[in-house]
């Protein structure tokens, strides 16, 4: 047999405590639920028809200004929660909640949860549906850390980065936010992706994998095909996931100094450092000793530079 539960009945239960939840799920009527997450029972917006009956209700339409892709594939969203590793102690952030269709899943494993939603035309449905929500109205780009209520330690980024704010936000996670952060798990552009995780010698390889790499451990863990969103975008998406290190993975001595040479290596791609390293040091003799002294060929261009030779290569022209 099976019960029918009413919508304000649902909502009771939403409210209730993980071990009510639990005790619910198993005692309830004398029979057990089966396997049934009590968020999703409650309120869950990941299909494509409850999206659109949502939006139709709230007189809303994705804003593509802010670069807004519901993700309606229930399948990816449980895949992206398993692969940030939550549980019931941690502290999670999402940014750009939308709906709530991830949201319903970081409460479910997380002890508290975070969410930063720019959009106003969503902010009363999420307090209403999600109650133990903690809600910032705002920018993501723009608040500050002490208005999220979050531990200044081992929080774990869960998002579907709208594409709009994907690289500036990754930026702030990685540099602003990092000390707070033990992981970020994120949905971006699949080029994007490909940035994020590139090594040297591909095409691919810039600023953003060596921030990357320099602060964490990042992987690409799966593809999300367009139509997995409402609207679908024009490309493919990407979840990746990034381990925060303690510290950097090599000491790259003067921080300021390094991003100077590694954004002036790749500010022209197609040219040699001998050329576009003159940005950093004007005197061709003395950028030719550095790079010398660092055993590197002025002909190679940044794209081949590994971590601890952009690192190198920092110190010896620091020192002219």
């Amino acid at each position: 047999a099976f019960q029918t539960f009413s919508g304000e009945h649902c909502k009771n239960i939403w409210s209730l405590s993980r071990d009510k939840k639990k005790q619910f799920r198993e005692k309830t009527l004398g029979f057990h639920i089966l396997s049934v997450a009590m968020p999703l029972l409650a309120y869950d917006p990941s299909s494509p028809a409850a999206t659109r009956a949502l939006l139709r209700e709230l007189g809303a339409a994705p804003n593509r200004t802010l670069g807004q892709n519901f993700l309606i594939n229930p399948g990816a969203l449980d895949r992206i929660v398993t692969t940030a590793k939550l549980n019931e102690s941690d502290y999670a952030l999402e940014i750009g909640p939308g709906l709530g269709a991830l949201t319903t899943r970081l409460l479910d494993k997380a002890a508290q949860v975070c969410a930063i939603e720019k959009d106003p035309q969503f902010l009363d449905l999420l307090r209403m549906k999600l109650p133990a929500l903690h809600l910032v109205a705002g920018d993501a780009l723009k608040v500050s850390w002490d208005d999220l209520g979050l531990p200044r330690s081992n929080v774990k980024v869960v998002a579907n980065l709208p594409y709009s704010i994907s690289k500036p936000m990754l930026r702030r996670l990685m540099e602003e936010w990092r000390p707070q952060l033990q992981s970020a798990t994120l949905t971006v552009q699949k080029e994007v992706a490909e940035r994020i995780v590139a090594a040297p010698n591909t095409s691919a390889y810039g600023p953003m994998a060596i921030m990357c790499a320099l602060h964490g451990k990042a992987q690409k863990i799966f593809d999300i095909a367009p139509g997995s969103f409402l609207p679908p975008p024009e490309v493919t998406s990407s979840v990746v996931h990034i381990e925060m290190r303690p510290t950097p993975a090599i000491e790259i001595g003067d921080e300021k100094w390094f991003w100077s040479v590694v954004r002036a290596a790749f500010g022209q791609r197609r040219k040699q450092l001998g050329n576009t390293l003159r940005a950093v040091q004007s005197d061709k003799t003395k950028l030719h000793s550095a790079l010398q002294s660092a055993e590197i060929d002025p002909q190679r261009r940044g794209e081949t530079l590994s971590l601890q030779e952009f690192a190198t290569l920092t110190a010896h022209l620091k020192s002219l």
